[in-house]
Protein backbone atom coordinates (compact mmCIF):
# COMPACT_ATOMS: atom_id res chain seq x y z
CA UNK A 1 0.00 0.00 0.00
CA UNK A 2 1.47 3.44 -0.83
CA UNK A 3 0.98 5.77 2.51
CA UNK A 4 -1.27 8.93 2.22
CA UNK A 5 0.93 11.71 1.58
CA UNK A 6 0.15 15.63 2.18
CA UNK A 7 1.32 17.47 -0.71
CA UNK A 8 1.34 21.22 -0.73
CA UNK A 9 -1.46 23.15 -3.07
CA UNK A 10 -0.74 22.96 -6.88
CA UNK A 11 0.69 27.04 -7.68
CA UNK A 12 -0.86 26.46 -11.27
CA UNK A 13 -3.93 24.96 -10.36
CA UNK A 14 -4.78 27.98 -7.64
CA UNK A 15 -5.59 30.31 -10.19
CA UNK A 16 -7.85 27.48 -11.83
CA UNK A 17 -9.92 27.37 -8.17
CA UNK A 18 -10.50 31.10 -8.43
CA UNK A 19 -11.56 31.23 -12.18
CA UNK A 20 -13.79 28.18 -11.31
CA UNK A 21 -15.18 29.66 -8.26
CA UNK A 22 -16.12 33.14 -10.48
CA UNK A 23 -17.91 30.87 -13.28
CA UNK A 24 -20.18 29.20 -10.80
CA UNK A 25 -23.06 31.05 -11.62
CA UNK A 26 -22.90 30.89 -14.79
CA UNK A 27 -24.95 27.57 -16.41
CA UNK A 28 -23.45 25.03 -18.76
CA UNK A 29 -23.97 25.85 -22.72
CA UNK A 30 -25.61 23.54 -24.70
CA UNK A 31 -23.75 20.98 -27.03
CA UNK A 32 -25.00 19.54 -30.24
CA UNK A 33 -23.74 16.93 -32.23
CA UNK A 34 -21.50 17.94 -35.36
CA UNK A 35 -22.63 16.83 -38.92
CA UNK A 36 -19.80 15.23 -40.36
CA UNK A 37 -17.45 12.19 -39.05
CA UNK A 38 -13.89 13.02 -38.43
CA UNK A 39 -10.95 11.31 -39.86
CA UNK A 40 -8.87 9.79 -37.23
CA UNK A 41 -5.89 11.66 -38.67
CA UNK A 42 -7.16 14.92 -38.45
CA UNK A 43 -6.96 17.09 -35.21
CA UNK A 44 -9.71 18.46 -33.50
CA UNK A 45 -7.88 21.72 -32.26
CA UNK A 46 -6.93 22.49 -36.14
CA UNK A 47 -9.13 25.54 -36.15
CA UNK A 48 -8.80 27.04 -32.91
CA UNK A 49 -6.87 29.92 -31.83
CA UNK A 50 -4.56 29.98 -28.62
CA UNK A 51 -5.57 33.18 -27.37
CA UNK A 52 -8.55 32.45 -24.86
CA UNK A 53 -5.46 33.15 -21.91
CA UNK A 54 -6.32 36.88 -22.84
CA UNK A 55 -9.97 36.19 -22.18
CA UNK A 56 -12.28 37.55 -19.34
CA UNK A 57 -14.10 34.23 -18.93
CA UNK A 58 -13.20 31.41 -16.85
CA UNK A 59 -10.84 28.44 -18.69
CA UNK A 60 -14.69 26.43 -18.19
CA UNK A 61 -16.09 28.19 -20.12
CA UNK A 62 -13.63 26.80 -22.93
CA UNK A 63 -14.87 23.24 -22.58
CA UNK A 64 -16.40 22.42 -25.93
CA UNK A 65 -19.04 18.53 -25.65
CA UNK A 66 -18.74 19.11 -29.81
CA UNK A 67 -14.58 19.43 -29.31
CA UNK A 68 -15.11 16.06 -26.92
CA UNK A 69 -17.61 14.42 -29.12
CA UNK A 70 -15.60 14.36 -32.29
CA UNK A 71 -12.92 12.12 -30.05
CA UNK A 72 -15.98 9.77 -29.53
CA UNK A 73 -16.28 9.30 -32.94
CA UNK A 74 -12.61 8.40 -33.90
CA UNK A 75 -12.47 6.02 -31.01
CA UNK A 76 -15.75 4.20 -31.51
CA UNK A 77 -16.58 4.50 -35.02
CA UNK A 78 -13.36 5.43 -37.08
CA UNK A 79 -11.64 2.77 -34.94
CA UNK A 80 -14.30 1.16 -33.11
CA UNK A 81 -14.45 -2.20 -31.11
CA UNK A 82 -11.14 -2.01 -28.60
CA UNK A 83 -10.67 -5.09 -26.29
CA UNK A 84 -7.29 -5.31 -24.47
CA UNK A 85 -4.41 -6.31 -26.01
CA UNK A 86 -6.18 -5.70 -29.67
CA UNK A 87 -4.69 -4.00 -32.40
CA UNK A 88 -7.32 -1.47 -32.36
CA UNK A 89 -7.08 -0.46 -28.28
CA UNK A 90 -3.04 -0.04 -29.64
CA UNK A 91 -5.05 2.18 -32.52
CA UNK A 92 -6.51 4.42 -29.96
CA UNK A 93 -3.99 4.21 -27.80
CA UNK A 94 -1.64 6.01 -30.56
CA UNK A 95 -4.66 8.79 -31.19
CA UNK A 96 -4.57 9.35 -27.89
CA UNK A 97 -1.25 9.99 -27.82
CA UNK A 98 -0.72 11.88 -30.92
CA UNK A 99 -3.72 14.26 -29.34
CA UNK A 100 -1.61 14.84 -26.36
CA UNK A 101 1.46 16.17 -28.12
CA UNK A 102 -0.93 18.43 -30.27
CA UNK A 103 -1.66 20.10 -26.75
CA UNK A 104 1.30 20.24 -25.58
CA UNK A 105 1.96 17.76 -23.17
CA UNK A 106 4.82 15.06 -22.86
CA UNK A 107 3.85 11.79 -23.53
CA UNK A 108 4.51 8.42 -22.62
CA UNK A 109 3.59 4.69 -23.67
CA UNK A 110 3.84 2.22 -20.69
CA UNK A 111 3.40 -1.13 -22.16
CA UNK A 112 2.08 -3.87 -19.54
CA UNK A 113 1.24 -7.66 -19.65
CA UNK A 114 -1.67 -8.54 -17.80
CA UNK A 115 -3.65 -12.03 -17.76
CA UNK A 116 -6.91 -12.52 -18.60
CA UNK A 117 -9.62 -15.24 -18.77
CA UNK A 118 -11.14 -16.44 -22.49
CA UNK A 119 -14.47 -17.51 -22.06
CA UNK A 120 -15.97 -20.19 -24.17
CA UNK A 121 -19.66 -19.45 -24.98
CA UNK A 122 -21.24 -20.42 -21.42
CA UNK A 123 -24.47 -22.96 -21.64
CA UNK A 124 -27.34 -23.78 -19.67
CA UNK A 125 -29.77 -26.31 -20.13
CA UNK A 126 -33.12 -27.62 -18.57
CA UNK A 127 -32.58 -31.33 -18.25
CA UNK A 128 -36.07 -32.04 -15.94
CA UNK A 129 -38.57 -32.13 -16.20
CA UNK A 130 -38.15 -30.97 -19.71
CA UNK A 131 -35.46 -30.23 -21.95
CA UNK A 132 -34.86 -26.70 -22.91
CA UNK A 133 -31.62 -24.93 -24.03
CA UNK A 134 -31.24 -21.22 -22.58
CA UNK A 135 -28.97 -18.32 -23.56
CA UNK A 136 -26.93 -17.17 -20.75
CA UNK A 137 -23.52 -15.33 -20.52
CA UNK A 138 -21.29 -15.35 -18.19
CA UNK A 139 -20.89 -12.81 -15.23
CA UNK A 140 -16.89 -10.94 -15.82
CA UNK A 141 -14.47 -12.48 -13.44
CA UNK A 142 -17.28 -15.34 -12.93
CA UNK A 143 -15.14 -18.70 -12.08
CA UNK A 144 -15.61 -21.37 -14.79
CA UNK A 145 -16.83 -25.18 -14.17
CA UNK A 146 -19.79 -27.06 -14.60
CA UNK A 147 -22.73 -28.34 -12.70
CA UNK A 148 -26.04 -30.31 -12.64
CA UNK A 149 -27.96 -29.19 -9.64
CA UNK A 150 -31.75 -28.09 -8.95
CA UNK A 151 -32.54 -24.70 -9.45
CA UNK A 152 -34.29 -22.96 -6.33
CA UNK A 153 -35.67 -19.29 -6.02
CA UNK A 154 -33.47 -17.01 -4.33
CA UNK A 155 -35.03 -13.41 -4.48
CA UNK A 156 -32.87 -10.84 -5.15
CA UNK A 157 -29.73 -12.46 -3.36
CA UNK A 158 -30.30 -11.35 -0.37
CA UNK A 159 -29.79 -13.94 2.81
CA UNK A 160 -33.12 -13.75 3.99
CA UNK A 161 -34.49 -14.40 0.21
CA UNK A 162 -33.08 -17.85 0.43
CA UNK A 163 -35.39 -21.03 1.06
CA UNK A 164 -35.48 -21.93 4.70
CA UNK A 165 -33.27 -25.32 3.94
CA UNK A 166 -30.61 -23.07 1.95
CA UNK A 167 -29.21 -23.45 -1.28
CA UNK A 168 -26.86 -26.27 -0.35
CA UNK A 169 -24.90 -27.83 -3.62
CA UNK A 170 -28.12 -25.96 -5.10
CA UNK A 171 -28.05 -23.18 -7.95
CA UNK A 172 -29.76 -20.01 -6.82
CA UNK A 173 -32.39 -18.01 -9.57
CA UNK A 174 -31.85 -14.38 -8.41
CA UNK A 175 -33.20 -11.17 -9.69
CA UNK A 176 -31.04 -8.91 -10.52
CA UNK A 177 -31.69 -5.32 -8.40
CA UNK A 178 -30.94 -3.86 -5.16
CA UNK A 179 -27.51 -5.59 -4.22
CA UNK A 180 -24.74 -5.32 -6.81
CA UNK A 181 -23.78 -8.90 -8.81
CA UNK A 182 -20.92 -9.63 -6.49
CA UNK A 183 -23.05 -9.05 -3.13
CA UNK A 184 -25.79 -11.72 -4.80
CA UNK A 185 -22.75 -14.15 -5.59
CA UNK A 186 -20.82 -13.35 -2.28
CA UNK A 187 -24.09 -14.30 -0.50
CA UNK A 188 -25.29 -17.49 -2.30
CA UNK A 189 -21.66 -18.57 -1.73
CA UNK A 190 -21.77 -18.34 1.98
CA UNK A 191 -24.92 -20.07 1.72
CA UNK A 192 -23.44 -23.24 -0.20
CA UNK A 193 -24.64 -22.15 -3.33
CA UNK A 194 -23.12 -24.42 -6.50
CA UNK A 195 -23.39 -21.73 -9.27
CA UNK A 196 -26.03 -18.35 -9.47
CA UNK A 197 -28.11 -17.02 -12.35
CA UNK A 198 -28.99 -13.85 -12.30
CA UNK A 199 -31.91 -12.44 -14.41
CA UNK A 200 -32.29 -9.12 -15.88
CA UNK A 201 -34.77 -7.11 -14.17
CA UNK A 202 -35.66 -5.10 -17.00
CA UNK A 203 -36.56 -6.52 -20.91
CA UNK A 204 -33.44 -7.56 -22.37
CA UNK A 205 -29.92 -9.62 -22.32
CA UNK A 206 -27.95 -9.20 -19.24
CA UNK A 207 -24.23 -8.66 -19.26
CA UNK A 208 -22.37 -7.36 -15.73
CA UNK A 209 -19.17 -7.85 -13.75
CA UNK A 210 -18.68 -9.15 -10.64
CA UNK A 211 -15.56 -6.88 -8.85
CA UNK A 212 -13.41 -9.96 -7.73
CA UNK A 213 -13.10 -13.75 -8.95
CA UNK A 214 -16.12 -15.62 -7.92
CA UNK A 215 -15.56 -19.24 -6.42
CA UNK A 216 -18.58 -20.49 -8.32
CA UNK A 217 -19.76 -19.91 -11.25
CA UNK A 218 -21.94 -17.37 -11.92
CA UNK A 219 -24.13 -16.98 -15.58
CA UNK A 220 -26.87 -13.96 -16.74
CA UNK A 221 -30.20 -14.34 -18.05
CA UNK A 222 -32.77 -12.21 -20.13
CA UNK A 223 -35.68 -10.97 -18.40
CA UNK A 224 -37.58 -13.39 -20.45
CA UNK A 225 -35.74 -16.29 -19.83
CA UNK A 226 -35.15 -15.60 -16.55
CA UNK A 227 -38.97 -15.39 -15.51
CA UNK A 228 -39.74 -18.30 -18.03
CA UNK A 229 -37.60 -20.51 -15.35
CA UNK A 230 -39.67 -18.48 -12.26
CA UNK A 231 -42.66 -20.41 -14.33
CA UNK A 232 -41.23 -23.93 -14.37
CA UNK A 233 -40.50 -23.67 -11.16
CA UNK A 234 -43.50 -23.08 -9.80
CA UNK A 235 -44.80 -26.27 -11.57
CA UNK A 236 -42.37 -28.51 -9.56
CA UNK A 237 -38.59 -29.19 -9.25
CA UNK A 238 -36.43 -28.36 -11.84
CA UNK A 239 -32.76 -29.63 -12.71
CA UNK A 240 -30.53 -27.90 -15.23
CA UNK A 241 -27.06 -28.17 -16.97
CA UNK A 242 -24.78 -25.40 -16.49
CA UNK A 243 -21.28 -24.82 -18.13
CA UNK A 244 -19.08 -21.87 -17.72
CA UNK A 245 -15.45 -22.85 -19.90
CA UNK A 246 -12.74 -20.18 -18.87
CA UNK A 247 -9.06 -20.38 -21.02
CA UNK A 248 -6.12 -18.41 -19.02
CA UNK A 249 -3.82 -16.35 -21.63
CA UNK A 250 -1.51 -13.46 -21.72
CA UNK A 251 -1.77 -10.00 -23.33
CA UNK A 252 0.20 -7.04 -24.01
CA UNK A 253 -1.72 -3.49 -23.54
CA UNK A 254 -0.75 0.20 -22.92
CA UNK A 255 -0.81 3.14 -20.66
CA UNK A 256 -1.29 6.73 -22.27
CA UNK A 257 0.69 8.93 -19.91
CA UNK A 258 0.50 12.87 -20.93
CA UNK A 259 2.49 15.12 -18.48
CA UNK A 260 3.37 19.23 -19.14
CA UNK A 261 6.85 19.85 -19.94
CA UNK A 262 7.68 20.38 -15.96
CA UNK A 263 6.89 16.69 -15.39
CA UNK A 264 4.79 17.39 -12.43
CA UNK A 265 2.20 14.76 -11.36
CA UNK A 266 0.27 15.71 -8.52
CA UNK A 267 -3.18 15.25 -9.84
CA UNK A 268 -4.58 12.47 -12.26
CA UNK A 269 -7.17 12.70 -14.58
CA UNK A 270 -7.52 9.29 -15.48
CA UNK A 271 -10.30 7.54 -18.23
CA UNK A 272 -10.09 4.32 -19.53
CA UNK A 273 -10.17 3.75 -23.24
CA UNK A 274 -10.27 -0.39 -24.05
CA UNK A 275 -14.06 -1.38 -24.90
CA UNK A 276 -15.30 -4.70 -24.90
CA UNK A 277 -15.24 -7.27 -27.73
CA UNK A 278 -19.07 -6.93 -28.10
CA UNK A 279 -19.38 -3.54 -29.19
CA UNK A 280 -18.13 -0.38 -30.25
CA UNK A 281 -17.73 1.38 -26.45
CA UNK A 282 -19.04 4.38 -27.18
CA UNK A 283 -19.80 5.64 -23.89
CA UNK A 284 -18.06 2.79 -22.27
CA UNK A 285 -15.72 4.45 -22.21
CA UNK A 286 -14.88 6.52 -25.34
CA UNK A 287 -17.28 9.31 -23.54
CA UNK A 288 -14.30 9.46 -20.87
CA UNK A 289 -11.33 9.67 -22.86
CA UNK A 290 -12.69 12.20 -25.42
CA UNK A 291 -13.34 14.39 -22.05
CA UNK A 292 -10.06 13.49 -20.33
CA UNK A 293 -8.72 14.99 -23.75
CA UNK A 294 -11.31 18.26 -23.75
CA UNK A 295 -9.85 18.85 -20.89
CA UNK A 296 -5.78 18.19 -21.51
CA UNK A 297 -6.77 20.59 -24.58
CA UNK A 298 -8.59 24.00 -21.98
CA UNK A 299 -6.32 23.69 -19.54
CA UNK A 300 -3.41 23.97 -21.76
CA UNK A 301 -4.66 26.90 -23.36
CA UNK A 302 -5.10 28.09 -20.23
CA UNK A 303 -1.49 27.75 -19.36
CA UNK A 304 -2.88 25.63 -16.23
CA UNK A 305 -1.60 22.23 -17.22
CA UNK A 306 1.19 22.30 -14.92
CA UNK A 307 0.49 19.71 -12.10
CA UNK A 308 -1.76 17.53 -14.30
CA UNK A 309 -1.16 14.38 -15.42
CA UNK A 310 -3.64 13.11 -18.07
CA UNK A 311 -3.88 8.99 -18.12
CA UNK A 312 -5.30 6.91 -20.34
CA UNK A 313 -6.10 3.57 -19.29
CA UNK A 314 -5.34 0.40 -21.37
CA UNK A 315 -7.00 -3.09 -20.03
CA UNK A 316 -9.86 -1.37 -17.72
CA UNK A 317 -12.53 -4.32 -19.01
CA UNK A 318 -10.96 -7.45 -18.08
CA UNK A 319 -10.15 -6.45 -15.01
CA UNK A 320 -8.49 -2.82 -14.27
CA UNK A 321 -4.75 -3.69 -15.40
CA UNK A 322 -4.02 -0.42 -16.52
CA UNK A 323 -4.66 1.34 -13.31
CA UNK A 324 -3.05 -0.87 -11.48
CA UNK A 325 0.20 -1.01 -13.46
CA UNK A 326 0.29 2.84 -13.24
CA UNK A 327 -0.09 2.62 -9.19
CA UNK A 328 2.14 -0.29 -8.84
CA UNK A 329 4.69 1.64 -11.13
CA UNK A 330 4.92 4.67 -8.67
CA UNK A 331 5.89 2.46 -6.15
CA UNK A 332 8.32 0.10 -7.42
CA UNK A 333 9.99 3.70 -9.16
CA UNK A 334 9.96 5.36 -6.17
CA UNK A 335 7.98 8.41 -7.54
CA UNK A 336 5.77 10.57 -5.26
CA UNK A 337 2.07 9.66 -5.19
CA UNK A 338 -0.39 11.74 -6.94
CA UNK A 339 -2.22 13.40 -4.66
CA UNK A 340 -5.57 13.05 -5.68
CA UNK A 341 -7.32 10.93 -8.65
CA UNK A 342 -10.59 12.15 -11.11
CA UNK A 343 -11.83 9.40 -12.83
CA UNK A 344 -14.00 10.03 -15.96
CA UNK A 345 -15.85 6.33 -17.29
CA UNK A 346 -19.28 6.45 -18.99
CA UNK A 347 -20.23 10.13 -18.62
CA UNK A 348 -22.31 10.50 -21.88
CA UNK A 349 -25.37 8.86 -21.41
CA UNK A 350 -27.73 8.48 -18.49
CA UNK A 351 -30.59 10.31 -16.42
CA UNK A 352 -27.89 11.72 -12.79
CA UNK A 353 -24.45 12.61 -12.52
CA UNK A 354 -23.14 10.61 -9.68
CA UNK A 355 -20.23 10.58 -7.23
CA UNK A 356 -18.39 7.53 -5.98
CA UNK A 357 -15.08 7.57 -4.08
CA UNK A 358 -13.13 9.11 -1.45
CA UNK A 359 -16.46 11.18 0.94
CA UNK A 360 -13.80 14.26 1.20
CA UNK A 361 -13.27 14.74 -2.44
CA UNK A 362 -16.98 13.46 -2.87
CA UNK A 363 -18.21 16.37 -1.17
CA UNK A 364 -16.34 19.06 -2.14
CA UNK A 365 -17.40 18.88 -5.56
CA UNK A 366 -20.77 18.23 -4.66
CA UNK A 367 -21.14 21.34 -2.53
CA UNK A 368 -19.67 23.30 -6.06
CA UNK A 369 -21.45 21.27 -8.71
CA UNK A 370 -24.92 22.96 -7.88
CA UNK A 371 -23.73 26.50 -8.79
CA UNK A 372 -22.75 25.06 -11.99
CA UNK A 373 -26.44 24.00 -12.61
CA UNK A 374 -25.93 20.35 -12.32
CA UNK A 375 -26.71 18.26 -9.49
CA UNK A 376 -24.70 15.11 -9.09
CA UNK A 377 -25.98 12.20 -6.58
CA UNK A 378 -23.16 11.38 -3.83
CA UNK A 379 -22.90 7.33 -4.16
CA UNK A 380 -21.81 4.51 -2.21
CA UNK A 381 -18.88 2.87 -4.00
CA UNK A 382 -20.18 -0.02 -6.64
CA UNK A 383 -18.92 0.19 -9.68
CA UNK A 384 -15.28 -1.32 -10.58
CA UNK A 385 -13.38 0.74 -12.26
CA UNK A 386 -9.94 2.61 -12.41
CA UNK A 387 -10.33 4.87 -9.17
CA UNK A 388 -10.55 2.09 -7.04
CA UNK A 389 -7.30 0.86 -8.08
CA UNK A 390 -5.77 4.11 -6.57
CA UNK A 391 -8.14 4.19 -3.56
CA UNK A 392 -6.62 0.83 -2.36
CA UNK A 393 -2.93 2.78 -2.55
CA UNK A 394 -4.09 5.36 -0.15
CA UNK A 395 -4.58 8.09 -2.64
CA UNK A 396 -7.80 10.15 -2.69
CA UNK A 397 -10.07 9.56 -5.67
CA UNK A 398 -13.21 10.24 -7.34
CA UNK A 399 -15.45 8.76 -10.26
CA UNK A 400 -17.50 10.76 -12.67
CA UNK A 401 -20.21 8.44 -13.87
CA UNK A 402 -23.47 9.00 -15.52
CA UNK A 403 -25.98 6.70 -14.56
CA UNK A 404 -27.40 4.08 -16.02
CA UNK A 405 -26.93 2.86 -19.80
CA UNK A 406 -28.97 -0.04 -21.12
CA UNK A 407 -26.60 0.13 -24.06
CA UNK A 408 -23.02 -0.61 -22.12
CA UNK A 409 -21.49 -3.52 -23.29
CA UNK A 410 -23.41 -4.39 -26.25
CA UNK A 411 -23.59 -3.74 -29.92
CA UNK A 412 -25.71 -1.01 -29.47
CA UNK A 413 -23.16 1.53 -27.39
CA UNK A 414 -22.43 3.58 -30.20
CA UNK A 415 -21.82 7.23 -30.82
CA UNK A 416 -25.05 8.54 -31.89
CA UNK A 417 -26.40 7.67 -28.02
CA UNK A 418 -23.56 10.17 -26.64
CA UNK A 419 -24.93 13.13 -26.14
CA UNK A 420 -21.98 16.42 -26.27
CA UNK A 421 -23.71 18.43 -23.74
CA UNK A 422 -22.90 15.90 -21.06
CA UNK A 423 -19.74 15.61 -21.90
CA UNK A 424 -19.01 19.29 -21.45
CA UNK A 425 -20.84 18.79 -18.24
CA UNK A 426 -18.50 16.18 -17.26
CA UNK A 427 -15.30 18.37 -18.38
CA UNK A 428 -16.71 21.00 -15.93
CA UNK A 429 -17.26 18.60 -12.87
CA UNK A 430 -14.02 17.22 -13.50
CA UNK A 431 -12.75 21.02 -13.74
CA UNK A 432 -14.25 22.09 -10.36
CA UNK A 433 -12.48 18.83 -8.86
CA UNK A 434 -9.33 20.51 -9.91
CA UNK A 435 -10.41 23.51 -8.05
CA UNK A 436 -11.52 21.85 -4.90
CA UNK A 437 -8.36 20.04 -4.66
CA UNK A 438 -6.32 23.36 -3.79
CA UNK A 439 -9.72 24.62 -1.64
CA UNK A 440 -9.02 24.81 2.37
Amino acid sequence: MIPPRFIPPLSCLTFLCALILSCLALTACQGTKPPAEPSPTVSPTATLSPTVTSSPWPVASQVDGDRAYRHVLVLAEDIGSRPAGSGAERQAAQYISQQLITYGYRTQVQEFTFEYYVEEAPSLEVVEPTPLSLNPAALRLSAGGEVTAEVVLAGLGRPHDFPPEGLKSRIALIERGELSFSDKVTNATAAGAAAVVIYNNVEGPLRGDLQEESSIPALSLSQAEGRQLQAMLEEGPLTVHLSAKLAQETGMSQNVIGRSPQDDCRVVVGAHYDSVAAGPGANDNASGSATLLEIARVLELGGQQEGVCFVAFGAEEPGLFGSRHFVTTLTSQGQPSPQAMVNLDMVGVGAEWQLMGSPALVEKIDQGAAALGLDPLPTEPRLNTDHLSFMAADIPAVLIHRFEDPRYHTEFDRAEFVEPQLLEEAAKLTLLALAALTSP
